[in-house]
């Protein structure tokens, strides 16, 4: 990457500066916008353990003073740019193994490009500034050097696993910045597509198949979130099992599926031993102390306590060429911002065919859905909700005003389980977005309007 290390104390003097104008080789400036929901790391940056001050002296070339700036002579207005987006971490050597690495992959594959940096962290970019004199732009700084550059020519890659929350808040600046440029793409986020997915399961499967001998649960650690987008872990569990996978467990630190999933798939499969490793970019503050921290809450603590023999990896998605040379393509295969824009929360939510636990939030409290599963079949969702209670006798997907003058052959009828609640077979339009449903009170002989949810953060 044609990027140059210039001190910033070298700004008070020329002779300073034409010395330094000659230092080594830096990964490409970088910016980024305040995070909005994956935030452990940000919660704990702040806190440097002994172990990562210590790599942070080994691995840390630059000065007290020091920043990452593109070169000037490699600056061109008539020369397009790649702009790099990643969260960000404090590990110097993991971020040069993976953010590092994906970056100068895209700089390699596109030579007529400048390739620059941002972090959406700006607690991680604080903390860098202040223990290594290390400057690296967030997305609003970077989108402000790219209109002072005066480029024409962008396109923007995340470096993101999924379209969640620090996704959408990038896309926010870059729909506000757009007007700026001649021509704005965008890469789509590691697990977008279909194909997407089953390359990401060849080069996980393929990175860990030493430790494939079929007494050994493969887990893979990811971030997990509140957003839409958590279904990814759901949908790459899935289509694990649907390639033969059976060993391979994906769980998640911040949301579900959680640990005592993990915990619970490693003792129904009577694994011996369980391998970890981070289903994230880099082997950050989650990788180190979450999943192979000493901590009693840790994810290796916890399983090394439930009698399996636990083997934790401490390597960034970022670390593994194939996944690397998937950036590259994502880099390769961007889209003018309008089409990007279709194609990332709405391809990153649909679901296999298969059936999933879900969860259902109901407007109303007297209609509580105490279960659900939702079955996927060629593209079209149904569920099976269960109620709390057995007041309702039959259900209408839309209003009560139309569930009035409705023909009864429209109307879903309860059926009673073997428990004695009732259950409703319904059409699920769409995830994470309200949904009319008009149910019939059999004591009241009236219809009620009722907004169901489902919620596929919940999804398992």
């Amino acid at each position: 990457m044609k990027l140059r290390k210039i001190a910033a104390a070298a700004l008070g003097t020329a002779m300073c500066a034409l010395a330094l104008a000659g230092c080594g080789n830096a990964p490409a400036t970088t910016t980024a916008a305040p995070a909005a929901t994956e935030k452990t790391e940000e919660q704990t940056a702040t806190a440097a353990t002994a172990a990562e001050t210590t790599a942070a002296a080994e691995t840390t070339t630059t000065t007290a003073a020091q920043t990452e700036a593109p070169a000037e002579d490699d600056t061109s207005a008539d020369k397009p740019v790649i702009l790099m987006v990643s969260f960000g971490t404090s590990y110097n050597d993991s971020r040069d193994k993976t953010i590092g690495a994906i970056e100068e992959a895209v700089q390699e594959a596109n030579p007529e490009y400048d390739v620059r940096r941002a972090f959406t962290s700006q607690i991680i970019i604080d903390k860098l500034k202040e223990r290594d004199g290390l400057v690296i732009d967030n997305v609003d700084e970077a989108f402000a050097r790219l209109e002072a550059d005066g480029i024409k020519d962008l396109t923007v890659q995340p470096t993101h696993v999924m379209s969640g929350y620090e996704y959408d808040d990038l896309m926010e600046v870059v729909r506000a910045n757009a007007d700026k440029f001649d021509s704005v793409k965008v890469g789509s986020p590691l697990l977008t597509t279909d194909e997407d997915y089953t390359n990401v399961i060849s080069a996980i499967t393929a990175a860990t198949s030493e430790y494939d001998d079929g007494e050994t649960a493969i887990v893979f650690m990811g971030h997990g979130t509140e957003h839409s987008s958590n279904a990814a872990y759901a949908k790459l569990q899935s289509m694990l099992a649907d390639a033969g996978k059976k060993n391979y467990c994906i769980g998640t630190v911040e949301a579900e599926p959680s640990i005592d999933d993990v915990v619970k798939f490693a003792k129904d499969g009577g694994y011996k031993r369980v391998v970890l490793e981070p289903l994230m970019v880099v082997a950050g503050d989650h990788a180190n102390n979450d999943m192979a921290g000493d901590e009693e809450d840790s994810w290796k603590t916890i399983l090394t306590n439930e009698g399996f023999e636990v083997v934790p990896l401490l390597r960034g998605l970022g670390e593994i060429e194939a996944v690397r040379a998937l950036y590259v393509d994502h880099v390769k295969n961007a889209q003018p911002l309008e089409a990007s824009e279709t194609s990332g929360t709405a391809a990153q939510t649909s679901l296999t065919d298969g059936e999933y636990s879900i969860s259902v939030d109901s407007s109303s409290s007297m209609f509580k859905v105490v279960d659900c599963k939702l079955t996927v079949a060629n593209g079209e969702m149904t569920a099976v909700m269960t109620l709390s209670g057995t007041g309702y006798g039959k259900l209408f997907m839309g209003t009560a005003e139309e569930a009035a003058s409705a023909d009864e052959s429209a109307f879903i009828p309860f059926v009673e389980n073997a428990e004695g609640a009732y259950t409703y077979t319904v059409p699920v339009a769409a995830l994470d977005t309200p949904i009319n449903c008009a149910a019939w009170s059999t004591k009241k002989s009236e219809w009620y309007d009722r907004e169901l949810t489902f919620r596929s953060d919940s999804i398992s």
